[in-house]
């Protein structure tokens, strides 16, 4: 797996002078599940997608293993995104192998089969629900054997017990594949759930308020993820609007 660091004095764009980011240094080790939590506005998207190579920034203020990541991809890279992004005139199988080509029908029905979805390969996402497409999104990514899994906010728009089983499924996966993951939410709970460390950003420009360590034992249990959100906040009661105490 790979090291991911962050090094960011400022991201800003043509059309404005105020700056998106700003003050962003941290360094991710490899097979890490990182979360990335902050207001909305606070350039989270733009942070992920700078990690993806889909916006550029400032030379060497994003690094894969020490390789300068700059408008390109530095790694086999897996990104999950807020919408699952299938291609609705293509069946389940070609969905997985347009991105992952060399995948033989083995690899395909062993993916299928660790997100519930065996015997689905001939489905097209016009008869999924959206719970299932969001699951085929997971398996596309994780096909790829990705070194590094970047999640948007894959679960905003899924019904509560959808988007917990789809956590669990996710949490599973990641532990048997261990990729380096960055896991953007506004769900602090979520985060806490998944991470083995969160990142709190500031409200905008976004600049690296908090980075805190979940130093609790997998798996999490409700109560034990309920005590420590509490006393984190009892500690930093903003912390959620980006704000620490003065």
């Amino acid at each position: 797996m790979v090291r991911l660091d962050l090094s960011l004095e400022q991201k800003s764009y043509a059309n404005t002078d105020q700056p998106v980011l700003k003050n962003i240094h941290a360094s991710i080790p490899a097979g890490q599940f990182v979360s990335l939590v902050g207001p909305s506005g606070t350039g989270k998207t733009t942070l992920l997608n700078m990690i993806a190579g889909l916006e550029e920034s400032e030379t060497d203020a994003i690094s894969v293993d020490g390789k300068p990541v700059n408008g390109q991809p530095a790694c086999r890279m897996g990104y999950i995104f807020q919408q699952p992004r299938l291609m609705p005139w293509m069946t389940v199988q070609d969905n997985l192998t347009l991105t992952a080509p060399e995948a033989s029908a083995a690899d395909i029905e062993r993916i299928l089969q660790a997100v519930g979805l065996e015997g689905k390969q001939q489905e097209y996402p016009r008869t999924l629900s959206g719970g299932m497409q969001k699951r085929v999104s997971i398996a596309r990514a994780f096909l790829t054997q990705p070194e590094l899994l970047l999640l948007d906010e894959p679960f905003v728009s899924l019904d509560l017990p959808t988007a917990d089983h789809l956590r669990t499924m996710l949490e599973t996966l990641w532990l048997a594949h261990r990729p380096t993951v960055v896991f953007v939410t506004h769900d602090l709970d979520e985060a806490i759930r998944l991470a083995d460390r969160v990142l709190f950003l500031s409200a905008a420009p976004g600049s690296l308020l908090l980075d805190q360590p979940i130093e609790l034992a997998r798996p999490r249990t409700s109560p034990a993820l309920a005590h420590w959100k509490d006393r984190l906040l009892a500690t930093c009661p903003g912390l959620l609007e980006g704000k620490l105490p003065e």
